[in-house]
């Protein structure tokens, strides 16, 4: 299966005008990235939708697949809330292969806010055939 471009995806694309326009870079085996979640994502007052929460962490475990050579989708994502995500506020986001057997691509991410974990996410990806 050949993905096509990635310039207007929500998150990483450079071309979409409402998107985040991540940037990557490695760090101690890490895929990482920063960002600012703005209001107008919240759920409760000031605090960051669990689904944009969940984005974010499939999107860093994402990059680390990609960033290994692997053209890999997500089977299943599982996402463990440990904290309030506060808007407006710095967030660091980091991602990792911990398994690859075969077609599959076990990662694990995390989205850091004053130092603390706010959220964990686990997430198979799968290789197309």
């Amino acid at each position: 299966m050949d993905f096509p471009d990635t310039h207007h995806c929500f998150l990483c694309g450079n071309q979409n005008p409402m998107g985040f326009k991540l940037k990557f870079i490695e760090d101690n085996g890490d895929t990482v990235s920063e960002a600012s979640i703005p209001s107008q994502y919240q759920g409760f007052d000031g605090v960051v939708h669990g689904g944009i929460v969940a984005t974010f962490l499939d999107e860093i475990m994402a990059q680390a697949v990609k960033k290994s050579g692997q053209k890999a989708m997500t089977g299943t994502l599982t996402v463990k809330y440990r904290k309030p995500c506060r808007t407006d506020e710095k967030i660091q986001i980091r991602g990792r292969i911990v398994e690859i057997n075969g077609r599959i691509i076990k990662a694990q991410g995390e989205i850091i806010q004053d130092q603390e974990i706010v959220a964990e996410g686990e997430g198979i990806f799968v290789i197309p055939r």
